[in-house]
């Protein structure tokens, strides 16, 4: 598996900021506005996989009083860090995107939504910066001797 690229999230982030900025100026007025909590699952989720991360560093470092860490389990957290960054792109792009619209739209409604999409795209960054350091701590350091380029 390979490493998450920081420009494939940047362009899943632009492209759902312009999808997310073209369905809020089409729709703003007929739907309802986002709920203010729903940016904390999140952080929730990011909260948790920084914490993850942090016990995964400390078993795969061998630190005293942690048990060894099966590989199986290291790969399903590679995976699942994997999983989790384009999700906070997306979310980072989705919330930008309502954000750069609502920020030039003056009412009540639209300061409240101002506050969410802001909210959003702070615990969306939690989120992609916990699962690319998960999938940091979860990579495997290659034995000294394979480093070498090979032989022609």
């Amino acid at each position: 598996m390979r490493p998450t690229r920081w420009w494939v999230l940047l362009i899943l982030a632009v492209v759902a900021g312009g999808v997310s900025y073209a369905l809020t100026r089409t729709f703003y007025v007929d739907v309802q506005s986002p709920p203010v909590y729903a940016p904390l699952w999140l952080l929730l989720l990011g909260l948790a996989l920084a914490y993850t991360a942090s016990v995964t560093r400390a078993r795969l470092s061998g630190r005293p009083g942690t048990k060894p860490i099966n590989p199986i389990v290291v790969a399903r957290l590679a995976a699942l860090a994997k999983a989790c960054s384009p999700v906070g792109a997306l979310a980072f792009g989705a919330y930008a995107g309502f954000f750069v619209y609502v920020v030039q739209t003056s009412s009540p409604p639209a300061r409240t939504d101002t506050r969410t999409a802001a909210l959003g795209l702070g615990c969306s960054l939690v989120l992609a910066g916990a699962a690319l350091l998960l999938e940091r701590v979860c990579r495997v350091n290659r034995p000294p001797g394979e480093n070498l380029p090979p032989a022609n």
